[in-house]
């Protein structure tokens, strides 16, 4: 536990004057506080006013899968907040200098991980209060048995976040340039994208499975964890008919577990054997 504390204090001192951090991280932050405020308020949705309350998106126990996708949308900053940190300690060469003051290449990849756990887990807790009071303020339903019904999506928000992050360590570490990072994951995101298209325009037809291969990619795993809300707006079902049935989605899970392990291992490999 010594050593946790010891990791996390030599990172913030590292990066708590850093202006990129501090802006990114408080914008991050606003965010999510802001839309909270406004979740009350009805919002334009393609030139349609919609009033979150009485479509439901603010009601025990869809509010999570509704407040934690929205969230999930702006993993973006913190995503920019691991890639300043890396990248600036490679360009201004902290790096070398911290193997130099005797902290081993084990110990300086502790530290990303602990900083990665700590903005997933301040992150998940914001968005989860935020929650609480929303509908405990504008929930028609309100017993214990229907605020922790779906508390599964706070699960998945953490871990996609934690995904997400290792992610954009893996490719900081790489490719050390801001530029060269931001490339390569929107590449990754394009390269999914159309996979998509072609999956879906071409084979899906003939694939019983309601779920599209592609699903599984890295970044389309990740938004699995938490999925679309808005087949739950009660215009939408009551349009199509039909009941949103909730299930936790333990392939994604799972999967996503195993990228994070992959994307670590990586990054460890890449720390041994470059010779920085």
């Amino acid at each position: 536990m010594g050593n946790f504390f010891r990791l996390v204090y030599i990172e913030w001192l590292k990066n708590s004057s850093y202006k990129p951090v501090i802006v990114f991280g408080v914008i991050y932050f606003v965010i999510l506080i802001a839309f909270g405020l406004i979740c009350a308020q009805s919002i334009p949705f393609f030139g349609i006013e919609v009033d979150l309350v009485d479509q439901g998106f603010l009601e025990f126990p869809q509010l999570w899968n509704f407040m934690f996708y929205m969230a999930g949308l702006n993993k973006i900053f913190l995503g920019m907040i691991i890639m300043f940190t890396v990248t600036n300690e490679f360009t201004e060469k902290l790096f070398k200098q911290n193997l130099i003051d005797g902290l081993s290449k084990r110990e300086y990849l502790l530290s990303k991980v602990y900083t990665i756990l700590i903005l997933s887990l301040v992150s998940t807790l914001v968005v989860y209060f935020t929650g609480l009071w929303l509908g405990y303020t504008y929930s028609t339903v309100t017993d214990l048995d229907s605020v922790n019904k779906e508390i599964y999506f706070a699960f998945g928000y953490f871990l996609k976040l934690v995904n997400f992050l290792l992610f954009f360590l893996l490719l900081s570490i790489l490719l050390k340039r801001i530029v060269l990072v931001l490339l390569s994951f929107f590449a990754l995101y394009v390269f999914e994208v159309i996979c998509r298209v072609i999956e879906f325009k071409f084979f899906s037809p003939k694939i019983n499975d309601v779920k599209l291969y592609n699903d599984y990619f890295p970044l389309a795993n990740m938004h699995r964890l938490v999925d679309y809300p808005f087949e739950r707006i009660k215009t939408i079902s009551q349009l199509t008919q039909s009941d949103y049935v909730f299930a936790i989605p333990w392939a994604h899970v799972g999967l996503s577990l195993i990228y994070s392990l992959v994307f670590l291992l990586l990054t460890y490999i890449l720390l041994l054997k470059k010779d920085w």
